[in-house]
């Protein structure tokens, strides 16, 4: 019984360390995750005013598209989609802008139209049964 015991925990800490040493650090690919995960996409030309335009890159996945800004060193992309010959295919000018500024607390972010004046409208009607 103590052989097994000891053989199992060897196995253990072999299986351990060898996990270590074979698994892609964490850290790496939580951040370029948490990078992506911050990168502005936007069809409007007009929101990216200001900021240092660094390349272009065209992709079908936008998840990959998200990569490929990170990896620009961009923060934000201005999309254009496929033209005539691979509607699939998604454009992207790369651009690294400044953060936006923090909004106070209770008051809207940027860039966020405010609600019109006056009251709101009724609810719907109940549903008829």
């Amino acid at each position: 019984m103590t052989m097994t015991r000891a053989s199992c925990l060897a196995a253990l800490l072999v299986t351990t360390v060898c996990a270590g040493w074979l698994a892609p650090p964490v850290h790496a690919q939580d951040a370029e995750k948490i990078a992506m995960s911050r990168v502005r996409l936007t069809t409007e030309p007009a929101l990216t005013q200001g900021c240092t335009r660094l390349g272009s890159a065209r992709d079908d996945s936008l998840k990959d598209l998200r990569r490929k800004i990170v990896r620009f060193g961009g923060n934000t992309g201005l999309l254009t989609f496929g033209g005539l010959e691979d509607l699939e295919v998604v454009f992207a000018e790369v651009f690294r802008c400044a953060d936006p500024p923090a909004a106070a607390p209770g008051t809207a972010p940027a860039r966020v139209p405010v609600p019109p004046a006056g009251p709101p409208p009724p609810p719907p009607p109940p549903p008829s049964r």
